[in-house]
C-alpha cells in the first residue's frame, strides 16, 4: 500500500493508534515529511506522511457491499467498511469475489430462510447483498454449466463461524439439489450434519481462543448426479493434530471425548474403571478440566445419540469407548530402571494396575503388553535381538502406541461415516466446502502451531494465485494492458520450510534420526543453514526459539517439543499386539500388513506425512474451481455488538485479505465505473458537464484525468483504472478546487454581509428620526385628545345620573303596574279553571247516571225476554213429551214390522257410531279451540290487568312526586322570601343605628370643640353650624335614599316571588301536558298492542274458524244423512200408520226396548274413552315426531358431512376391490367358459371395464339371479334392457357435444354456452343418477386437451368461465344421495302448512334448476372440475405474473442504468427506453388481462383474486428489492416508485370496484416504505412516529433494514438518528430472544383464496333462465329437448 503524496491543511486522513490501530482525523498544519493531525478522539498526533492514509470525505455511512468500490483499498479503509457494516448487523462483505463474513455471536435467522434462499436462486453474483447463498450459488451455476468441480475453501481463527458457515453452505446446495425423499428418509445433507457431533467430540478441543476448536481439517465433499441433483457426499479429513493425545499445554484441553467418556454415568465409568480427570497424565498436564456452560455427561450422552443416528452398533461404541479409556489408562503407565542394564519395567504397583486396565479393556495379553512398551526386537540376518529399551525411551514407546491408537480410531470413525452418508462413485461433478483451522500466533508456538502455519502459508499461495488470476480477468476484461504489474508470491517461505534436502522439515527428520539430537542441536542447525534467508531470523533473547516471517506477521516458535511431537514410531509389536486382540474393533482398526513379517522398528515423521496429507488436499482444490469465504471473530469475549479493531486486523491479515488487498495495489487498486468517476471528479473539468460540448461519460473521463496531468493510469470498457496514489492525487486536487472555491465564496458571502449591515444601519437611522418626530406628534395629539375626553365624560356622566333618576322611576312604575296586572290574570285565569272543572264534573256525572239507567233498562229487558223464552220453551217441551207418550203399536204390526225395525235398528245404529265418531272429533276440536280462545283471554286480560296497573302506578308515582317537587318549591319559596324580609329588616336597623350613632358622636365632636373654642372662633362655629345642617341634610337625604331603594328592592324580590309562582304554575301546567300526553301515548301504545293482540288473535280464531267451519260441513253433512235416515223412518212409520188402520183396533201397548238403550249407552261410553285414549296417544305421538323431527334435522346435517367423506372411502375402496375382482373374474369368465356345453347354457360371464374405473361383475351375481323369483329377475332384466338401450342411443350424442364443445361456443345473456349446454344435456340424460357412464371422463379428458395452450389467456379465460359456471350449476343441482328424507305422514296440520309454504318457495327455481340425488361418479366429476377450475385459476394468475416479471424487474434494474443524466448518450444506454413507460407497461398489461377476462365474463369474485394476488406479487418483489439492493433504496428510487405506484393507484381508482376489490391495499409495505425514502428531513422523526404513522405495516427488522441502506442520492441528507436506530437495534435483539427471529422478506402467496360456495355466490340462478344453447346442437334431432 502507497501513502499519499501530496496531503494539504483540513484533509482527512487515517493515522495508527496503538488501541484502535486506526484513528481518523484532521490535517491541521504540515511540516514537510511531519504532519499535526487532530483525531476524533481529541488527541494531536504528530506522524510521518509515510504512515497516514487518506480517508474518504464521501464514504457513505452504512458502507459498501463490495471493499473493490472503496475510493481507497487499505488497511482502515477496510476496517471502517467492516465496523459500519457490523453496527448494522450487515454481517456480510465482498471483496471482490471473497466473502468475509463476521460472527455476529446472536441469531440472525432473517437471513437464512427459505425465502432468502429463493431471492438467492439464480441471481448473479454481487447483484443481492452479500451473503453464503450467494457463493454457494455462485458456485452450483459455475458447476453446472460449465461441468468443472467446485470447492468453497472456508477459513478463519478458532470461533469465527466457519462451521455456522458451512452448514448454510450445505443447506443452499440441498435447496438447490435437493432429492425428493421419503419421510422416514435423512438427506445427505441432515446426515453429514448429524456427523458433526461424533466427529467435534474425537477431533475438537480447547484451545487458548476457542473452547470447541477443530483440530483437523474437514473436506466436505457434496457430489452430484448429471441434472444437478445431490447423488451422495464423502467427509475427508486431513492433519489431525495426534501429538494433542500426549501432549497439552496450560491452559488448553485435550479431545472433548476424554473429557465426557470419564463425565459417564457411574456404571459406565466403572465399566471402563474410570473416574476424574486429574488422575490421568494425559488430561492434568493442563488445569483446565472443565467449560463454562458444558456440561460433560450430557455431552456424553449427547454423542451416544449422535452414534446411534450415524449408525454406529452399540457393540462398535463399547468398542470405542475401550479404545479412548484404554489410552487413558495407558498415559497413566511409568517407568523405572529394571535389573538389567538400560532396561524398563512398570514403576509401581500403580503403574502395574493401568497397564493391567489397559491390557484388559484393549483384550490382549498384559504380558505382551508390557514387552511391547519396554522391548525392541530387532531383526538381523541371522537372528531376532530383542533389546530392552530404557525409561525414557519406553515412555516416547508409550506414547507412540497412544497416538497411532487414537488416529487409528479418528480415521474408522470418518469411514464409518462416509459408509453412513452413502458416495456416489460415479458422480462426475462435485462441491468440496472446506473447513480448516486457521493461522495461529500465540505467546508459545510449538510444533502444532508449526504445522497449522504451513497449512495457511500453502492454502495462501493456492489464494494469492486465485486472486492474481481474478484481476487478470478483471484487466482482461476491461481490455487494459497490465503486463508490467508483478505477482507477489510466497514461494520463499514455502521453500524455507519443505524444501528438500535443506528445508526446516528435512532437517526436523534428520534430527529425529538421530538418538542424540536435541531440540539445541537442532536450533544451532537451523541458524547455521537459514542465516541468510530474509524470511528466517534467530531472537535476540534465546538459544533455541527461531521466527519465520509469515505472510500473516512474524511467528517466533519454541523448538523445546519439536523433536518428541515429531516422532512417530510405527512399532511392529504394538502391530502385531493389537491385531491379536479378542475384541474384534481394537483387531479391525490393526489390520495385518504385508511387512508384517519384518519385525523391525520404523520411524515415521509427522511433519512428512502431514506435508503429504496437505500435498494431496492442494491437489484437490487445484482440480477444483475455488471460492473463498473468510470467518473472522471480532471480539475475543463472544459477545454480541463488540468490534475489536486490532483483533479483527490481525485476522485480516492472517486470513489473507489483507493479501489479497496487497495483490490489488500492485496492479490498479482504485477502480470507479465512468457514471462514479465523472460524478466524483467533475469539478476539475467542469466543461464536460456542459450540454453543448455533448460528452459521453468515457470521453468525459479522459478529459478529466488528461487535465490533472496523471500518468500511468488505464482506461477500460466500463471502469476508470488509477495506480496506487493516484486517487488521492486526484482527491488533492479536488480539494484544492474546493478550497478555491470556498474562498471565493466566503469573500462574496462577507461583501454581502456587509453591504447588507450597512443598509440595516442607514434604514435604523432613518426609522428612528421617524420614531422620535412621531412621538412627539402624538404627545401633543394625546394632550387635545384629553381635553376633549374630560368634556365628553363631563357631559356624558351628567346625561347618565339623569338618566338613571328617571330609569329608577321607569321601573317603579313598570314593577307596580306589572305585578297588579298579574294578580288581575292570576284570579281570572284560576275562576276560569274553576268553572272548567266544575263543567267537566257535571258532563262525567250527567253521563254516569244516564249510563246507569240504559243498563238497567237494558238488564231488566233481557231478563224479562230470558223468562218469556223459557216460559214458551216449556210449554214447548211439556207439548214434545206429551208427543212422545203418544207412542204405540199394534201388535200385528209389531210381529210384521219386527224385521224391518231391526234392519232400522242396526242402520240407527251405524249411524249413531258414525254421528258419535263425529261428535267427539268435533267436542275434542271444539274444546281444543275454547281451551286456545280462553287461555288467549286470559292472558290478554292478565297482560291488560298488568298494564293498567303499571299505568296506575306509574301515575300515582308521578303525582306523588309532582307533589312532592310542588311542595318543595313552596317551602324553598317560602325560605327564601323569609330570609330576605330578615335580611331587609336587619340592613334597616343597621342602617338607622348606624346613622344615630354618626350624629351622636358629631354632635359630641361638636360641643368639644364649641368649649375650646368658643372665644376665639365665633364665626367659625356658625360657619360649622350650617355646614352640620347641611351635612345632615345631605345625610337625610342619603338614609331617605337608601330607605327607598330597600323598599324598590323588597318590591322587585315580590315581583320575582310572582313570577316564580308563574314560572310554578307554568312549570305545573306543562309537566300535566306532558304527563297527559306520556298517559296518551301509553294509551296509544297499549291499543295498539292491544290491535296487535286483537290482530293475531283474530287471525289465529280465524284460523280456528276455518277449521270449525270446515266441521260443521262436515257436521252439517252427517246431519244432513242423518236426516235422510230421519224421514225414511218417518215415512215408515207413516206406512205403519196407515197399515195400522186398515187393521181392526187392537189396544195399544207401549214398547220400550230398554236393554238396547243400556247397551247403547254402554257402547257409547266405551267409544268416548276409546277416543280420548286415541287422542291422548295422538298427542304424545305428536310430541314425540317434533323432537325426533329436530334430532333427524340435526344428524341429517351430521350425516350430509360424513356422507362426502364416506363417498371418497368408497371411490377408493371400490378401486382396491376393483383391483382384486378384475383377477377373480377373469379367472371365473375362463372356467366357465370351459365347463359350458351346449346342452346346457349358462349366463355368460363378463367383466368390462366401465366408466369412471367401475366395473360390472355379472358372475358374482348369477348365483342371486337363478335363485331368485322370476319376477324379480324379470323386473330386474327389464330396467337393465332400458338402461342399455338408452346407453346405446347416447354415444353418438355424447360425440357430437363433445366435438360442439371443444369449439368456442360464445355467451349468451354475458353467460357461457357450452357450460349451460352440457348442463342441460347431462341432466336430460339422467348421467347424473346413473351409477356407471362415461360421459364424465370423456367431458375431463376435452378439458384436459383444452388446457395444452396455457400461454394463450383468452382460452384460459373462456374454459374458466365455463368450468366456473358449470360448477355452480352442478353445486346447486346435485345431492348426495340419501340425503333427503321425507316426512311422516301423521304430520300435524301446521306441520303440513309449513311443508306446502317451503315446497311453494323451492318450486320457484323449478324451471332452471331440478335438484337430483347424485351418484359416485357425479359427485367424482364435481370434484375433478373444481380441481380444474383452481387449475386454470392458477394458470392465469401466474401468466400475469409472468408477464409482469421482466417488467417489475425493469423497474428494479432501473436505478442502475438511469443515472448519469448528463450522459444520456452513453453507449450503455443507447437501447434504454424511458422508466416510465415501464410503469405504463405495466398497466397496458393489466388492462389487457382485464378486458380478457371480462370478455370472457368470468366471475367477478374470481377476477378480484387475480388482481389481488398479482398486486401482492407486485408488493413482494418491490418491497424486497428495496431491502436487498442498496441502490434501490434511496431518495430517487423512491420518487421514481412513488410515481408508479400513483399510475397503478390511478389504474384501480378507474377500474370497476367489483373486479379490482382490495387490490390497492396489497401495496401497503411499499407504500408506506417508499413514503419513508421520500420524507425529508428523517433525522427529526421518532421511531414511534416511523413505527406508527409512516410504516405501520412494516416490522422493526424491515424498519431497520430500510433506515440503514437509505441513500440521499440528490440532495444528500442523513437518515434516521443513532438514537432511533439504536432503539430499533434493540427491539431486534429482544424480538430474536423471544421467538426466534423471523425472516424480513415477503413470501408470494401461491394458495387458491377462494372455496366453491364463492363461486355459488356470485351467480344467480335467474341468470341462467334465458340463456340459449349452442346452436348447432338445436338443429340435430337427438337434441331436441335442449329447444324446450
Amino acid at each position: 500500500m502507497v501513502a499519499p503524496s501530496s496531503i494539504l491543511v483540513g484533509s482527512h486522513v487515517w493515522v495508527e493508534d496503538p488501541d484502535v490501530a486506526w484513528i481518523d482525523g484532521e490535517v491541521k498544519e504540515v511540516k514537510g515529511e511531519e504532519i499535526t493531525v487532530d483525531s476524533t478522539s481529541g488527541k494531536i498526533i504528530v506522524a510521518k506522511t509515510s504512515n497516514v492514509y487518506p480517508k474518504d470525505p464521501e464514504f457513505p455511512s452504512c458502507g459498501v457491499d463490495d471493499m473493490t468500490r472503496l475510493a481507497y483499498l487499505h488497511e482502515p479503509g477496510v476496517l471502517q467498511n467492516l465496523k459500519c457494516r457490523y453496527d448494522i448487523n450487515e454481517i456480510y462483505t465482498y471483496t471482490g469475489n471473497i466473502l468475509i463474513a463476521v460472527n455476529p455471536f446472536r441469531r440472525l435467522p432473517h437471513l437464512y430462510s427459505s425465502h432468502m434462499m429463493e431471492q438467492y436462486k439464480g441471481a448473479a453474483f454481487g447483484e443481492l447483498s452479500p451473503h453464503p447463498f450467494a457463493v454457494a450459488d455462485a458456485s452450483y451455476r459455475h458447476m453446472i454449466n460449465e461441468g468443472i468441480s467446485q470447492s468453497i475453501l472456508v477459513s478463519g481463527e478458532s470461533g469465527a463461524g466457519k462451521t455456522e458457515s458451512t452448514k448454510m453452505l450445505m443447506r443452499y446446495l440441498a435447496y438447490m439439489g435437493g432429492r425428493v425423499s421419503k419421510a422416514e428418509e435423512r438427506s445427505v445433507e441432515q446426515k453429514v450434519l448429524e456427523s458433526n457431533p461424533v466427529l467435534e467430540a474425537f477431533g475438537n478441543a480447547k484451545t487458548v481462543r476457542n473452547n470447541n476448536s477443530s483440530r483437523f481439517g474437514k473436506f466436505v465433499e457434496i457430489q452430484f448426479d448429471p441434472r444437478g441433483q445431490i447423488s451422495g457426499a464423502a467427509i475427508r479429513t486431513y492433519l489431525l493434530e495426534r501429538s494433542r493425545v500426549c501432549q497439552v499445554s496450560d491452559p488448553e484441553r485435550n479431545y472433548h471425548c476424554f473429557y465426557m467418556l470419564c463425565a459417564a454415568p457411574p456404571e459406565e465409568a466403572e465399566k471402563y474403571k474410570l473416574g476424574n480427570p486429574r488422575t490421568f497424565h494425559y488430561l492434568n498436564q493442563s488445569n483446565c478440566y472443565e467449560l463454562d456452560g458444558v456440561d460433560s455427561s450430557k455431552e456424553y450422552l449427547l454423542t451416544k445419540r449422535a452414534m446411534d443416528v450415524v449408525g454406529i452398533s452399540q457393540g462398535e461404541q463399547d468398542g470405542i469407548f475401550r479404545v479412548v479409556a484404554a489410552i487413558l489408562h495407558l498415559g497413566n503407565i511409568e517407568f523405572k530402571k529394571g535389573q538389567e542394564i538400560d532396561s524398563a519395567e512398570p514403576k509401581d504397583d500403580k503403574s502395574r494396575f493401568h497397564l493391567k486396565t489397559a491390557a484388559e479393556l484393549l483384550m490382549c495379553n498384559e504380558k505382551a503388553l508390557e514387552d511391547s512398551l519396554c522391548k525392541r526386537v530387532m531383526v538381523t540376518r541371522d537372528e531376532s535381538i530383542t533389546k530392552s529399551l530404557d525409561p525414557v525411551s519406553a515412555a516416547l514407546s508409550r506414547d507412540a502406541l497412544a497416538k497411532i491408537v487414537y488416529s487409528k480410531l479418528f480415521d474408522w470413525l470418518v469411514d464409518k461415516i462416509n459408509v453412513s452418508i452413502s458416495q456416489d462413485p460415479e458422480s462426475k461433478s462435485l462441491i468440496g466446502v472446506l473447513d480448516i483451522y486457521g493461522f495461529e500466533s500465540f505467546k508459545t508456538n510449538s510444533f502444532e502451531q508449526f504445522c497449522i502455519n504451513l497449512t495457511n502459508e500453502k492454502l495462501q499461495q493456492h489464494f494469492n494465485q486465485h486472486v492474481f488470476k481474478m484481476e487478470q480477468e478483471e484487466y482482461k476484461k476491461e481490455e487494459i494492458d497490465w503486463s508490467y504489474i508483478e505477482f507477489i508470491d510466497n514461494q520463499d517461505i514455502l521453500d524455507l520450510i519443505e524444501k528438500k534436502p535443506g528445508g526446516i522439515i528435512a532437517l526436523l527428520d534428520e534430527a529425529c534420526m538421530f538418538p542424540r539430537s536435541t531440540h539445541e542441536t537442532f536450533a544451532q542447525k537451523l541458524y547455521q543453514t537459514f542465516k541468510d534467508n530474509k524470511r528466517f531470523s534467530k531472537p535476540k533473547l534465546s538459544r533455541t526459539d527461531f521466527t519465520i516471517c509469515h505472510y500473516a506477521g512474524d511467528v517466533t516458535y519454541q523448538t523445546e517439543l519439536f523433536l518428541d511431537k515429531n516422532k512417530d514410531y510405527v512399532v511392529s509389536e504394538h502391530q502385531a499386539l493389537l491385531n491379536a486382540s479378542e475384541c474384534s474393533f481394537v483387531s479391525s482398526l490393526f489390520p495385518p500388513s504385508p511387512e508384517e513379517s519384518s519385525k523391525t522398528t520404523k520411524f515415521s515423521s509427522i511433519g512428512s506425512s502431514f506435508k503429504q496429507q496437505l500435498q494431496a488436499l492442494l491437489e484437490t482444490l487445484s482440480a477444483t474451481e475455488p471460492h473463498y469465504i473468510r470467518c473472522v471473530k471480532p471480539n475475543n469475549a463472544l459477545k454480541p455488538g463488540i468490534f475489536e479493531n486490532q483483533n479483527v486486523l490481525q485476522q485480516l491479515r492472517c486470513g489473507g485479505v489483507m493479501e489479497a488487498i496487497r495483490i490489488s495495489c500492485a496492479g490498479f487498486p482504485s477502480r470507479k465505473s465512468f457514471r462514479e468517476f465523472v460524478a466524483r471528479f467533475s469539478l476539475l473539468a467542469p466543461e464536460v458537464l456542459s450540454k453543448r460540448n455533448n460528452y459521453t461519460e468515457v470521453t468525459a473521463s479522459k478529459k478529466i484525468l488528461e487535465k490533472s496531468k496523471l500518468s500511468g493510469y488505464q482506461i477500460g470498457k466500463t471502469k476508470v483504472f488509477l495506480r496506487a496514489g493516484q486517487m488521492a492525487e486526484l482527491d488533492a486536487l479536488r480539494t484544492e478546487i474546493l478550497g478555491r472555491s470556498a474562498s471565493l465564496i466566503q469573500r462574496k458571502v462577507r461583501t454581502y454581509l456587509c453591504r447588507k449591515r450597512f443598509i440595516l444601519l442607514r434604514l435604523s437611522a432613518i426609522q428612528i428620526q421617524a420614531l422620535c418626530r412621531g412621538q412627539v406628534a402624538r404627545h401633543q395629539y394625546e394632550e387635545m385628545r384629553r381635553e376633549a375626553a374630560a368634556l365628553n365624560i363631563q357631559k356624558h356622566l351628567r346625561k347618565f345620573l339623569a338618566r338613571k333618576a328617571y330609569k329608577n322611576l321607569y321601573f317603579s312604575a313598570v314593577s307596580i303596574q306589572t305585578g297588579m296586572r298579574g294578580m288581575i290574570a292570576r284570579c281570572e285565569l284560576l275562576s276560569r279553571k274553576q268553572t272548567r272543572a266544575a263543567t267537566v264534573i257535571q258532563s262525567h256525572c250527567r253521563r254516569f247516571l244516564a249510563n246507569r239507567c240504559y243498563l238497567r233498562l237494558k238488564k231488566a229487558a233481557i231478563t224479562t225476554q230470558c223468562a218469556w223464552r223459557a216460559r214458551v220453551a216449556r210449554k214447548e217441551l211439556r207439548k214434545l213429551r206429551m208427543a212422545a207418550r203418544e207412542t204405540g203399536a199394534l201388535q200385528e204390526a209389531k210381529t210384521k214390522l219386527e224385521k224391518e225395525v231391526e234392519e232400522l235398528t242396526w242402520r240407527l245404529q251405524l249411524e249413531k257410531r258414525t254421528r258419535v265418531d263425529l261428535e267427539e272429533s268435533r267436542k275434542q276440536e271444539s274444546a281444543r279451540f275454547e281451551s286456545t280462545l280462553q287461555k288467549m283471554q286470559l292472558e290478554f286480560e292478565e297482560s291488560k290487568k298488568k298494564e293498567s296497573a303499571r299505568f296506575e302506578s306509574i301515575l300515582h308515582k308521578k303525582e306523588l312526586e309532582f307533589e312532592e317537587s310542588k311542595k318543595q318549591e313552596s317551602e324553598r319559596f317560602e325560605s327564601t322570601l323569609h330570609k330576605m324580609q330578615l335580611e331587609f329588616e336587619e340592613s334597616k336597623k343597621q342602617e338607622s343605628e348606624r346613622f344615630e350613632s354618626t350624629f351622636h358622636k358629631m354632635q359630641v365632636e361638636f360641643e368639644e370643640s364649641k368649649k375650646q373654642e368658643s372665644e376665639r372662633f365665633e364665626s367659625t362655629t356658625q360657619k360649622m353650624q350650617l355646614e352640620f345642617e347641611e351635612s345632615k341634610k345631605q345625610e337625610r337625604a342619603r338614609f331617605e335614599s337608601t330607605l327607598h331603594r330597600k323598599e324598590l328592592q323588597f318590591q322587585q324580590l315580590q315581583f320575582e316571588l310572582q313570577k316564580l309562582q308563574l314560572e310554578f304554575e307554568e312549570s305545573k301546567k306543562q309537566e300535566r301536558e306532558t304527563l297527559e300526553s306520556t298517559l296518551h301515548k301509553k294509551e296509544l301504545e297499549f291499543q295498539e298492542s292491544k290491535k296487535q293482540e286483537r290482530a293475531t288473535f283474530e287471525s289465529t280464531l280465524y284460523k280456528k274458524e276455518l277449521e270449525f267451519q270446515e266441521l260443521q260441513v262436515e257436521f252439517q253433512k252427517m246431519q244432513l244423512e242423518l236426516e235422510e235416515t230421519k224421514e225414511l223412518l218417518i215415512k215408515e212409520r207413516e206406512a205403519a200408520k196407515k197399515i195400522a188402520e186398515q187393521v181392526p183396533a187392537v189396544q195399544e201397548i207401549p214398547v220400550i226396548d230398554d236393554e238396547l238403550v243400556n247397551k247403547l249407552t254402554a257402547e257409547n261410553e266405551q267409544l268416548k274413552a276409546l277416543g280420548s285414549s286415541l287422542e291422548q296417544k295422538i298427542n304424545e305421538t305428536e310430541r314425540k315426531y317434533e323432537e325426533t323431527n329436530k334430532l333427524s334435522e340435526e344428524r341429517l346435517k351430521q350425516g350430509l358431512e360424513a356422507e362426502s367423506k364416506i363417498v371418497e372411502l368408497k371411490t377408493e375402496m371400490q378401486r382396491r376391490e376393483e383391483k382384486i375382482l378384475d383377477m377373480e373374474t377373469d379367472q371365473k369368465s375362463q372356467q366357465q367358459a370351459l365347463l359350458s356345453t351346449p346342452s346346457r347354457k349358462m349366463p355368460e360371464v363378463t367383466s368390462s371395464p366401465l366408466e369412471n374405473g367401475h366395473h360390472s361383475f355379472e358372475a358374482e351375481k348369477t348365483s342371486a339371479q337363478l335363485s331368485s323369483g322370476p319376477s324379480t329377475r324379470l323386473g330386474r332384466e327389464d330396467s337393465k334392457l332400458r338402461r342399455s338401450q338408452t346407453e346405446k342411443q347416447q354415444p353418438e350424442s355424447v360425440d357430437d357435444l363433445l366435438k360442439c364443445v371443444a369449439q368456442n361456443l360464445g355467451f349468451s345473456q354475458e353467460k357461457p354456452v357450452a357450460a349451460f349446454t352440457i348442463y342441460k344435456c347431462l341432466l336430460h340424460w339422467k348421467s347424473f343418477e346413473a351409477e356407471k357412464t362415461s360421459v364424465f371422463d370423456r367431458l375431463i379428458e376435452v378439458m384436459g386437451s383444452a388446457l395444452e395452450d396455457q400461454d394463450n389467456n383468452d382460452h384460459m379465460a373462456y374454459w374458466l368461465s365455463n368450468t366456473s359456471s358449470l360448477l355452480f350449476l352442478l353445486q346447486r343441482s346435485l345431492k348426495a344421495s340419501g340425503s333427503m328424507q321425507k316426512p311422516p305422514a301423521g304430520a300435524s296440520f301446521f306441520a303440513r302448512m309449513t311443508k306446502s309454504f317451503r315446497s311453494s318457495s323451492a318450486n320457484l327455481q323449478a324451471g332452471v334448476l331440478s335438484q337430483v340425488e347424485a351418484k359416485y361418479p357425479a359427485l367424482l366429476f364435481k370434484q375433478q372440475l373444481s380441481a380444474y377450475v383452481e387449475k386454470i385459476y392458477g394458470i392465469i394468475r401466474d401468466n400475469l405474473k409472468k408477464n409482469l416479471s421482466p417488467l417489475i424487474s425493469g423497474c428494479i434494474q432501473v436505478p442502475r442504468i438511469s443515472k448519469g443524466a448528463a450522459f444520456q448518450k452513453c453507449e450503455g444506454l443507447q437501447g434504454y427506453h424511458s422508466p416510465a413507460g415501464l410503469w405504463q407497461s405495466i398497466i397496458e398489461c393489466l388492462n389487457k388481462m382485464m378486458g380478457t377476462l371480462k370478455d370472457n365474463f368470468v366471475p367477478p369474485i374470481l377476477v378480484q383474486n387475480i388482481f389481488t394476488q398479482t398486486f401482492a406479487y407486485i408488493n413482494v418483489q418491490l418491497f424486497n428489492s428495496l431491502l436487498l439492493r442498496r441502490e434501490c433504496c434511496t431518495f430517487s428510487n423512491g420518487e421514481y416508485v412513488k410515481s408508479g405506484l400513483a399510475e397503478l393507484e390511478l389504474w384501480c381508482a378507474e377500474a370497476d370496484i367489483e373486479y379490482v376489490g382490495p387490490s390497492w391495499d396489497e401495496l401497503k409495505h411499499t407504500r408506506q416504505a417508499v413514503g419513508f425514502l421520500v420524507i425529508n428531513q428523517k433525522s427529526k422523526i421518532s421511531f414511534d412516529e416511523i413505527s406508527k404513522d409512516l410504516c405501520s405495516a412494516l416490522s422493526v427488522q424491515q424498519l431497520y433494514r430500510v433506515c440503514t441502506l437509505y441513500r440521499d442520492d440528490n440532495y444528500n441528507t442523513q437518515s434516521v438518528s443513532p438514537d432511533v436506530l439504536a432503539h430499533m437495534k434493540e427491539l431486534m435483539s429482544d424480538d430474536t430472544e423471544d421467538d426466534g427471529g423471523s425472516s424480513f422478506l415477503l413470501e408470494d402467496d401461491i394458495s387458491i383464496p377462494f372455496t366453491m360456495e364463492d363461486i355459488s355466490n356470485c351467480h344467480q340462478v335467474k341468470e341462467f333462465a334465458s340463456v340459449r344453447p349452442a346452436e348447432e346442437l338445436m338443429t340435430d334431432p337427438a337434441f331436441q329437448f335442449l329447444q324446450d
